[in-house]
């Protein structure tokens, strides 16, 4: 199983999009594989995530050719465009998890999932909107970046809330890629071996540090 050591930090991050903030520099980046093969995709992703006592930080850059999003809502099917995605299992029962998903166009869809692990589950939307997200996209250099605070006062069923340094829940990391030619890419922090990304036999650990 996979494990991201998430570094607790002393301070609050603004939520602009801007990757180039000093405290990023120090937090550990993941890259994401094609969730099929394990493979490195065309199109590269890579991933930090930092805590502190409010908010569960995540950070995406993402490299896109062509980014291909319409939607704009909240609570909208992001996953039917472009998109990158966290599903955060805080009790580790692996049946219950939420979904966070942000597209380019900085929409924000935030789900309650119930799965029964035998390839059925049903998503139940968050009604209010919480979770602070910024975007910035540069269609010149071809990359888009997401920044999210994720309060810690969305996670009830977590043994301590907020975390304890050593605490570990169960996480994965994804983004859909749609190029304006050619096949969907599917990535995938822990690959799932299918184009499936609810198997949360497949999740991995995100394990809270000092």
């Amino acid at each position: 199983m996979k494990s991201y050591y998430c570094k607790k930090i002393d301070t609050w991050i603004e939520i602009d999009g801007n990757i180039t903030k000093p405290v990023w520099d120090s937090i550990d980046e993941v890259l994401l594989y094609d969730t099929v093969t394990g493979d490195m995709p065309k199109q590269g992703t890579t991933a930090k995530m930092a805590w502190n006592e409010e908010f569960l930080y995540v950070l995406f850059s993402c490299e896109d050719n062509f980014i291909n999003s319409t939607l704009t809502c909240f609570n909208d099917k992001l996953y039917e465009e472009e998109a990158v995605e966290i599903f955060i299992d805080d009790n580790r029962d692996l049946k219950t998890y939420i979904e966070i998903v942000v597209n380019p166009l900085n929409a924000l869809m935030h789900y309650c999932v119930h799965d029964n692990l035998k390839g059925r589950f049903f998503g139940f939307a968050r009604v209010d909107k919480e979770i602070l997200t910024a975007v910035k996209a540069n269609k010149t250099e071809g990359k888009w970046h997401v920044e999210m605070a994720i309060p810690f006062t969305e996670f009830i069923t977590a043994p301590n809330v907020p975390p304890e340094p050593g605490d570990k829940w169960r996480m994965n990391l994804y983004r859909i890629d749609r190029p304006e030619n050619g096949e969907d890419e599917y990535s995938a922090w822990s690959p799932t071996g299918k184009i499936n990304f609810h198997i949360p036999e497949r999740f991995g650990e995100l394990v809270f540090c000092d």
